[in-house]
């Protein structure tokens, strides 16, 4: 086993398990202790296995209860967990991480984030269909997001968020804008070459067909 390999796991039994807590156990500081229970979640959460999926969960759980002055890993650690349940459209749990997060932004920073933790809460909020949150969701992805410092640097958050406006204000009837927003994300999906000469699939636009599709009958 190499020197990262011991919170690198993407399988899990009892004896991984037993090798895992030990090493933990013997690793200096929390700090450390704490950011390798996140990683080993990450991976846990990353397996297509549910008692795996249910394994990382309870790790990265077990880190924000057990660290919560590290707050750099236990940030992080909620931010995945809300990632996690909004892709198992588990849309309760999304939203109440995503929140958390957010909430940091408003009274901290986004470091240690995507920095898109309340975009996601807005996505997490449309795609519930909560109509009586969309003008909560809009703010918060407008006033909020410039307020304390959003940003979008790379092509593909830049689409995103173009998108997500787009389907969020069309929602609201909110036609003009809706169809800007949706030029702006055909615009962005053309772009095919990377930001980065160095770092060639950073900042790609990955968008599929049904998208566009949408964003087509929305401009319209």
């Amino acid at each position: 086993m190499s020197k990262e390999d011991w919170y690198r796991n993407t399988e899990w039994n009892d004896q991984i398990e037993s090798e895992f807590e030990s090493r933990l156990k013997r690793s200096r500081g929390n700090y450390n202790k704490a950011q390798y229970l996140r990683i080993q979640a990450s991976y846990l959460l990353d397996s297509k296995k549910s008692s795996i999926q249910e394994k990382g969960i309870e790790f990265m759980e077990r880190l924000i209860n057990s660290y919560p002055e590290e707050e750099f890993s236990t940030i992080h650690g909620i931010e995945q967990l809300g990632d996690f349940y909004l892709k198992k459209k588990i849309f309760d749990q999304a939203e109440k991480h995503f929140r958390k997060v957010a909430e940091y932004y408003y009274t901290e920073t986004r470091s240690g984030t995507s920095g898109l933790a309340d975009l996601k809460l807005c996505e997490t909020i449309l795609k519930s269909e909560q109509t009586k949150k969309f003008e909560e969701a809009y703010k918060i992805a407008t006033e909020k997001f410039n307020a304390t410092g959003g940003s979008l640097m790379m092509n593909s958050d830049k689409y995103y968020y173009a998108d997500l406006m787009a389907n969020l204000c069309y929602k609201m009837n909110r036609k003009d804008e809706a169809s800007e927003f949706a030029q702006s994300a055909m615009e962005l999906s053309k772009i095919t070459e990377p930001q980065f000469n160095r770092h060639k699939t950073v900042g790609i636009v990955k968008v599929v067909k049904e998208k566009i599709e949408r964003l087509k009958r929305i401009m319209e």
